[in-house]
């Protein structure tokens, strides 16, 4: 597909990365020569210095035959407008970033007049993440299919768990719950593995299940923690707004520290209930006077990495049970894995997923859609599709279906109720069906199936 990038930001450049390595034909705009030729020098993709408001730099890049433009500069008015004009010269789908909390709110109203296919806040999304994350605090990372019916969560074998030298099949047996590891990750290398896989000490494992076999899972591992009720956040950008007016609407107690005092007076204005502190986040005496240790979590969310990564590690040097790092510049996250960090988000990565899946889940006829893509690794990706009414096959089981090489079948939501897919389950219409895979260019249920497995009603 012929994609036109309108921004060569941190976002705009993860998202071309992706891009090109899911093999599709990128074009970038932007007005800064020094970005452009960034891009062009570091991807396999094509670059025009200028404006996404200049109708003859938009048909240079192609727009009167691109199957979508995504506008992520840092203005959102200039997003909403380049799409409006991308669709006028002839681009089938297009994308904006819209960052500002009262123009994405009122974003879905005005869409239709606008003919724009999406809206992305990476700010909200990210908030939306480290939320979830809180919730089930005894995991690095989670993300949830469904409707939040079924979890995927990450965690770390570390020395002395009990699970240490058995084999999935045996952790089966001995704790009885129903959890699938649909990933793990073990160095460099990564698995979807079956059951004789036997977990070494230092896995990163990947289970999906509901919430409450997961809890009980790793209550019985002794590594259970109770969601987050009091939560310390430093930094209050978008993020750290997001996320604070969320969790109070969950009754979760909130203190945000920051250090513009411009930014705080606004910040208690809007967030009523939360307690604004304003100072540095590196200022230890700040942290111990403000209470830092009693609190359930600390979320480090200033726009320095550096900051972000030292707060932290003296947030878990002062025990707090649940400690999230937001990381923007790849070279720092690289470094940051091997410091401890209990769970780094980078907000591009985030959008990443989301968009990729609305692109891919474009390109294809498929016999049921894609609902949610998780990028676990570059190797391997965590998938929810909706199946379709052209499904016909809702009479065979699982362990009947062919399924292709490299796809682990993890689970499946119908009626709202989680389902063990166990050989004898059987898919249905409508079903949610969540796969875990290695292969790349998955679009649709039909991609999961070797030929011949599913019968479409002609």
């Amino acid at each position: 597909m012929k994609i036109i990038v309108v921004g060569a930001g941190k976002v705009g450049a993860t998202l071309i990365e992706n891009f090109v390595k899911e093999g599709h034909d990128v074009v970038v705009v932007d007005k800064e020569e020094s970005r452009v030729d960034f891009v062009v020098n570091h991807y396999d993709a094509n670059g025009i210095v200028g404006g996404g408001l200049e109708r003859s730099v938009l048909l240079d890049a192609g727009a009167d035959g691109a199957d979508f433009l995504i506008s992520c500069t840092s203005r959102d008015e200039l997003n909403i407008l380049c799409c409006v004009l991308a669709k006028k010269l002839g681009v089938k789908k297009t994308i904006a970033r819209v960052r500002d909390p009262q123009l994405f709110a009122e974003i879905d109203n005005m869409r239709e007049y606008l003919e724009l296919d999406l809206a992305f806040n990476p700010e909200l999304q990210t908030a939306v993440e480290i939320a979830q994350v809180l919730k089930f605090p005894s995991a690095k990372s989670v993300d949830s299919f469904a409707g939040g019916k079924a979890l995927m969560v990450e965690f770390d074998i570390s020395g002395g768990n009990p699970i240490i030298g058995k084999s999935l099949k045996q952790i089966s047996v001995e704790y009885g719950y129903k959890l699938l590891f649909c990933m793990i990750r073990r160095g460099e290398k990564v698995f979807i593995p079956r059951g004789d896989f036997v977990i070494e000490s230092g896995d990163a494992v990947y289970i999906i299940a509901t919430e409450s076999e997961l809890a009980a899972f790793c209550k019985k591992l002794r590594i259970f923690k109770p969601r987050a009720k009091s939560v310390f956040i430093v930094g209050g950008g978008k993020i750290g707004y997001y996320l604070a007016k969320g969790l109070l609407d969950e009754g979760v107690s909130v203190k945000i520290l920051e250090s513009d005092a411009a930014r705080c007076e606004e910040l208690a204005a809007e967030l009523t209930g939360a307690t604004v502190l304003c100072g540095d986040g590196t200022d230890q005496s700040i942290l111990d006077e403000e209470g830092l240790k009693d609190s359930d979590a600390c979320i480090t969310l200033t726009g320095i990495d550096e900051e972000n990564v030292i707060i932290s590690l003296y947030a878990q040097q002062k025990s707090v049970d649940k400690v999230i790092t937001k990381v923007d510049r790849s070279s720092v996250s690289d470094m940051v894995k091997k410091l401890g960090l209990d769970t780094v988000l980078s907000p591009r990565n985030v959008i990443a997923n989301s968009i990729i899946m609305f692109v891919r889940a474009a390109q294809t006829e498929i016999v049921g859609h894609m609902d949610a893509l998780y990028i676990l690794h570059d190797k391997v990706e965590a998938l929810q599709f909706t199946v379709g009414e052209d499904f016909d096959s809702e009479t065979v089981p699982l362990s009947k279906l062919k399924v292709k090489k490299d796809v682990l079948v993890s689970g499946i939501v119908r009626d709202g109720e989680y389902i063990f897919p166990s050989g004898d389950a059987c898919i249905h219409r409508g079903d949610k069906i969540i796969v875990a895979t290695t292969l790349k260019q998955i679009g649709g249920l039909s991609d999961i199936f070797r030929s011949g497995a599913l019968k479409s009603k002609k």
